[in-house]
């Protein structure tokens, strides 16, 4: 893991990784139906899970299903380093800084059983379309929860720095 840390940890690793974060998520933006993609809901029923594939067509569920494949598998990738190298600058090697890791572990659970759905309709299965909004919402809570690691590491930054300048001003005086 620590070799992992100094990778990421880099400043120039960090700025190409969320670039291809940034690139990521336009692309899934034309393979994700916006409207009934189950990744993008934070919680939805069996009834609702099976009513959004249902509006899609046959077309529409296998460029749905494409995109999970080709770009949201490698994306659990990227974003995972992306935030944990960005948790590590900010934070240092404290235990919460694996939290992307448990994001995208929640990620793929909810893609496997979509992809799953999208195979197995129109034949309906409740339990896992229940299963995967318990992923996909647990992954959101999770998303949540790191972005309140950011912003009080930023705020803890901006703070520190706040501090540092007014004892330099006091040192001065």
């Amino acid at each position: 893991m620590t070799k992992l840390l100094d990778f990421v940890g880099k400043k120039n690793h960090l700025i190409v990784l969320f670039a291809l974060v940034i690139l990521f998520n336009v692309l899934l933006s034309f393979f994700m139906p916006k409207d009934q993609a189950l990744d993008l809901k934070f919680a939805y029923t069996f009834g609702e899970a099976y009513q959004s594939i249902e509006t899609m067509d046959l077309e529409t569920r296998q460029i749905y299903r494409l995109g999970v494949w080709t770009l949201d598998f490698p994306y659990m990738i990227l974003y995972s380093l992306a935030f944990y190298g960005l948790l590590y600058k900010i934070w240092g090697n404290r235990g919460f800084i694996k939290l992307p890791f448990l994001i995208a572990l929640m990620d793929l659970g909810e893609n496997l059983l979509v992809i799953k759905i999208l195979n197995s309709f129109p034949d309906v299965n409740k339990s896992m379309a229940i299963l995967a909004s318990v992923f996909t919402t647990s992954k959101w809570i999770l998303v949540g929860v790191l972005m309140l690691f950011i912003l009080g590491g930023l705020f803890k930054i901006l703070h520190s720095k706040a501090l540092s300048k007014e004892e330099r001003e006091e040192v001065k005086a």
